[in-house]
């Protein structure tokens, strides 16, 4: 069971003491935890399993999260709510399995719970099981019309599957909903972008970025959309920017060699390529790029 909870460089002596000052017994906690003496009334002081899960899951300690709500559940088999938040934790770690099971036992025990549905999506979707992604946001929908999340993940797989007419719906009611949803003007302009309509489509993304300046797929495919206008000095910033702001998103190194093979400066292609294999020393599409320099 946790005592304490350390962020950062920890003094050796400092968890020496608190080790040593641990309560030992109940009144023991009754003395540390009260402020003056006295009588206690309230009963013998319990831990609350589910409140521990969700301050650690906030604060990124997954697997000790995992662990609590766990706890949870052994004690109240029926807790739709850890089952939901067991399942979310598992979707952060991209255990997917893990994910389904309980996401699956959530909606078992409360149908009506959009945001379980919509992870279930999520899940589904990131298997590379988009009929079933669709039939779980819509589900999540049903339950909840204009849940944002729900709307922005089910328009993006009709973006991506070509069904303009509805994606336009979708993502366009999201904006409607939420104006300054980062993502929602993201998935709108890229919309824009598949219809060709770059005006617009740059429009949303400079929206996007500006709302979330570290948004490392709406900076990149801003850059993607000066390329595509010719406007190579602008998009070589942009790429730039993202690879400063998310050095791990491969994209963009991607696009600015691709930018530098255009512009016949081959020394500068291969120097972002190699950049990014240092990072990522397994990425084939970087091999095959750097071995078509050489």
């Amino acid at each position: 069971m946790i005592a304490k909870v350390y962020q950062g460089a920890v003094e050796v002596k400092q968890v020496l003491a608190d080790a040593a000052a641990i309560p030992r017994s109940y009144e023991a906690r009754v003395a540390k935890a009260l402020p003056f003496p006295g009588q206690f009334y309230g009963g013998q002081f319990k831990r609350n399993d589910f409140t521990y899960g969700v301050a650690l899951f906030q604060h990124g300690y997954l697997d000790p999260a995992a662990e609590s709500f766990k706890q949870v559940i052994a004690a109240q088999p029926q807790n739709a709510e850890a089952y939901y938040n067991l399942g979310t934790l598992y979707l952060r770690k991209n255990d997917f399995a893990q994910a389904r099971n309980y996401l699956e036992q959530t909606v078992k025990l409360r149908p009506e719970y959009p945001e379980a549905w919509n992870n279930l999506g999520m899940v589904a979707a990131q298997q590379n099981q988009p009929d079933e992604a669709v039939r779980h946001f819509q589900q999540s929908l049903a339950l909840r019309p204009d849940y944002v999340t729900a709307l922005l993940n089910l328009g993006n797989i009709d973006r991506r599957q070509g069904n303009t007419e509805e994606a336009s719906r979708l993502l366009n009611r999201a904006a409607e909903l939420e104006p300054e949803n980062a993502e929602a003007n993201y998935s709108l302009g890229m919309l824009y972008a598949r219809e060709n309509n770059l005006a617009r489509a740059m429009e949303l993304l400079r929206k996007s970025v500006a709302l979330r300046p570290d948004y490392p797929d709406a900076i990149n495919n801003l850059g993607v959309l000066y390329v595509r206008q010719g406007k190579n000095g602008e998009a070589e910033q942009q790429f730039t920017a993202c690879i400063r702001i998310a050095p791990n998103f491969d994209q963009a190194y991607l696009n600015l060699a691709r930018l530098y093979m255009l512009e016949q400066e081959k020394e500068k292609a291969r120097g972002i390529l190699q950049t990014l294999l240092k990072l990522q020393p397994d990425h084939k599409l970087a091999q095959q790029a750097l071995g078509m320099l050489n």
